[in-house]
């Protein structure tokens, strides 16, 4: 081909920039390596060892002709040991739930039985349910392999979002179902859903949207009657990432697969089986069946630890040491330029991946890593590599699907050498090429943390260092790494019992049954029932085993509310290009404020924010040439709306629920210089634009007497301590603030993400005296965690006391009142005085 006839775009696309990248990996040489870059540079290493292991065959489970040929053509001979149980425990018509490492085939388990009816049943139909929209698009991609060869397709047919399957001479319609907001019409991928709708047997959608696709049931035309058919021939209902659907969300996907139950039963479809799939959490038995409503005989079969192989893996606990100058410890990323360099040399081509908490320091680290790995392999004898070949690029939630599928198509193909991602790419998307696996920091749970881990190490031995950073629990980690390797998993746990929860869903499901609601009871609690009937009576009326619905037609709010999402597009002619999309308020204002400077997704391209359109949610930016990059300084302040309910006034302590603003505001930014030589620069701003939301709450507030009154029992402590009485007040009541929030999520049965606690000496939320908030996360509240934990009040302090007691250290650790996510460092905080405060409170709340 002629190349000089070609445009320039066009000839940038036929240059091959795969790079070396092994197909073979020795961990053995990096391993020693590795260790010997942490001596060299004084950083303290442990390594753990995960040993490989051998899969256990099934031998017995029986397979057609058909399907014995078809997994042959996708390179399986034989099913592991758990994949057969799984089978045969589906053809039986059980519940199942699957809960195994990453990587042991769980989606092969139970696809065989599901492609199986669907091929021998014409009217058979299976749903797919997972948490992210990402995770169910790599699903529908695996889908697709099992179509018949192109020989035998006859009238297959397929689109972006839908297909016909021909799979043993039968013809399954499946595709993807996912809602789109802030994205135009002709960049959706659900154009192919009204085809899904109208003859789709295999639906691939996101709880969030099922919950919304539920309300098209009641209608009597359009959706409504394609809805039905396909309710009345549901027979598989995979529910995937279960360990995701913990806490409030779980609370309310609970309640829709229940409303999902209804409308099955309710059209005479009684055979639906639900098949759960999870990454190693305590309870998954006990979990799923509260998620679905199934148990005792309907309940589920539990397939836990099977023996699928595995890899050998190598996991370094890397710490990193003092700087030349002795008095501080060398920056994280210091650490981890010299261990990609040690990396990627004497012809090691490993691809990585780095997984980082925040999206701004992805997209900054993947340009630099780039730079500085490009500068490094140049230096090498023999190697070519062009000036401007990205050798790592970003992967979060704001890039645009397109973006992120090119990403992961690169990576695969070995044009990129890694990616860094948030916990984006911490779920099962299917990535099997990965060598290395760098955690910038604790992730924050055992559940994120060996996800984080289970992207290496597939196909061939893989390593992982986990960099801890200089942070109370990460440094008590790096102290004592075997009590972190044995460390057991965390537990799931949602409450279905929480009225408000159950008045908005039955609501829901009145409205999709045509008003009335039958055999509500065996669905919920009776108990939660009649208390939730007894606080609304006047919507509601039962004759009999029969719920009528009275009030207004309900309106549907999301599961989880984010509140307004915007897109940051850049005007191309006439048209504008979306650079990131789903960017929630909280981040607008501390990533793309007026002003403010940020990398854009190609890793090349520096943009400004010029303005910010609140009517149609978009941020217009425009291309900058600049040596840094901005990042927001956010206040936030608290202020009292309303009492909905005095719980206690006696004591000189207050305790009250109700309702609090939340305002988020950037109050400036400071520009951060691409050379670390020029400090930075911080600008203050004058036109803000704050993010206000609403939300319940549940708060004490120590009055002037009480003040005294806890400077008299801490008497003894000022005497024996260098400390004002207001740094050891502040200290103590931030010590019981963080023992109740470790205690709330087993008794209130939430997750930490579902709520927020400040404690202060001082705040003018409170008039300026000392108080405890523990509120709602979500926007506009409505969990009911506000009121739960109002209830359970006396229960919680008294777990929170045996927390801090039953630990024998004398300053406080993690693993009493030390806490993860404390956005003051774990800063003031004073165990005696916490637990001294906390007799007293008990005994108040006796």
């Amino acid at each position: 081909m002629r190349t000089e006839m070609l445009m320039p775009e066009e000839a940038e696309l036929l240059i091959d920039r795969r790079l070396p990248v092994q197909h073979t990996f020795q961990s053995d040489d990096l391993v020693k390596e590795l260790s010997e870059t942490s001596m060299r540079f004084r950083s303290s290493v442990y390594m753990h060892e995960i040993a490989a292991e051998q899969g256990v065959f099934n031998e017995t489970v029986s397979l057609s002709n058909w399907m014995t040929r078809k997994l042959k053509s996708m390179g399986i001979d034989k099913l592991y040991e758990h994949q057969g149980e799984a089978i045969h425990s589906i053809r039986q018509g059980r519940n199942l739930v699957i809960c195994t490492k990453t990587a042991s085939g769980k989606s092969l388990a139970y696809n065989i039985p599901i492609i199986e009816k669907l091929v021998a049943d014409s009217e058979a139909c299976a749903l797919y349910l997972a948490p992210f929209k990402a995770l169910v698009e790599d699903q529908f991609a695996h889908l697709r392999q099992w179509a018949d060869p192109e020989d035998e397709r006859g009238d297959s047919f397929a689109m972006d979002g839908f297909c016909r399957l021909p799979i043993n001479g039968k013809l399954i319609s499946a595709g993807l179902l996912h809602g789109q907001r802030n994205v135009p019409e002709h960049m959706r991928k659900d154009q192919a859903s009204s085809l899904v709708f109208a003859e789709g047997r295999y639906w691939l959608t996101n709880v969030h949207y099922l919950h919304l696709i539920l309300q098209s049931a009641g209608a009597q035309s359009g959706k409504g009657p394609q809805l039905l058919r396909y309710l009345k021939n549901l027979r598989f209902v995979v529910i995937d990432e279960l360990h995701q659907y913990s806490g409030l969300l779980g609370s309310k996907v609970s309640l829709v697969l229940r409303r999902l139950r209804m409308l099955c039963e309710r059209l005479g479809n009684k055979n639906v089986q639900f098949i759960a799939c999870s990454a190693t959490i305590a309870n998954p038995k006990h979990l799923v069946e509260e998620l679905t409503g199934k148990r005792g005989l309907q309940g589920f079969h539990e397939i836990y630890g099977a023996k699928a192989p595995v890899k050998r893996k190598n996991i370094f606990m890397w710490n990193t040491g003092l700087a030349d100058d002795e008095q501080k410890k060398r920056a994280v990323v210091s650490d981890l330029y010299e261990i990609l360099r040690a990396v990627y040399r004497d012809g090691r081509w490993p691809r990585s991946i780095i997984f980082s908490s925040n999206r701004q320091q992805v997209q900054l680290l993947s340009r630099d890593l780039s730079m500085i790995i490009r500068t490094h392999l140049k230096s090498q004898e023999g190697v070519e590599i062009d000036d401007h070949q990205d050798l790592f690029l970003p992967y979060h939630a704001y890039l645009t699907q397109d973006m992120k599928e090119r990403t992961i198509r690169k990576l695969e193909q070995g044009e990129i050498l890694g990616v860094v991602t948030t916990s984006a790419l911490e779920v099962g998307i299917d990535v099997k090429c990965l060598d290395l696996c760098i955690l910038l920091g604790y992730p924050g749970s055992q559940a994120s943390f060996w996800q984080q881990v289970g992207r290496v190490g597939r196909n061939r031995d893989g390593v992982v260092i986990m960099m801890v950073q200089e942070e109370p629990l990460q440094q008590y980690f790096a102290r004592n790494p075997t009590a972190f390797f044995d460390l057991p998993p965390e537990s799931g746990a949602i409450n279905t019992n929480n009225p408000k929860l159950l008045k908005e869903h039955l609501e829901y499901a009145a409205h999709e049954q045509g008003g009335t609601i039958n055999n509500a009871i065996t669905y919920v609690r009776s108990s939660s029932l009649r208390k939730m009937l007894s606080e609304t009576d006047e919507q509601w009326q039962q004759v009999e085993t029969k719920l009528v619905y009275r009030g207004g037609t309900p309106r549907y709010q999301p599961l989880i509310t984010m509140g307004e999402t915007y897109i940051v597009v850049i005007k191309n002619g006439w048209n504008e290009d979306i650079l990131f999309q789903n960017v929630d308020g909280r981040s607008l204002i501390r990533d793309y404020h007026v002003d403010a400077v940020f990398l854009g997704p190609d890793n090349r391209t520096s943009y400004k924010v010029k303005w910010v359109n609140k009517k149609f949610r978009k941020v217009m930016v425009e291309p900058i040439r600049c040596d840094y990059h901005t990042r927001g300084i956010i206040r936030d302040s608290l202020e009292v709306h309303a009492v909905t309910q005095p719980v206690s006034d006696g004591e000189h302590i207050k305790a009250n629920i109700g309702t609090i603003l939340v305002k988020r505001s950037t109050f400036g930014y400071k520009k951060i210089f691409a050379h670390g030589s020029v400090p930075p620069e911080t600008v203050q701003l004058t036109d803000t634009y704050p993010v206000i939301f609403q939300t319940d709450a549940y708060w004490l507030m120590w009055d002037e007497v009480g003040k005294r009154n806890v400077r008299s029992l801490l008497k003894e402590l000022l005497k024996q301590n260098d400390l004002s009485f207001e740094d050891l007040f502040e200290g103590s009541i931030h010590a019981i603030e963080h023992a109740l929030a470790a205690a709330i999520p087993a008794i209130v049965k939430c997750s930490h993400a579902d709520f927020q606690h400040i404690s202060f000496y001082a705040s003018t939320a409170l008039f300026g005296m000392p108080g405890l908030f523990f509120y709602d996360s979500q926007s506009g509240g409505g969990s009911g965690i506000a009121e739960v934990v109002a209830e359970k009040f006396g229960v919680l302090l008294e777990k929170a006391e045996q927390i801090i007691s039953s630990c024998d250290c004398s300053d406080g650790c993690p693993s009493c009142i030390q806490l993860f996510q404390c956005e003051r460092q774990n800063e003031p905080l004073h165990k005696t005085g916490g637990l001294i405060i906390l007799a007293e409170l008990r005994r108040i709340w006796k």
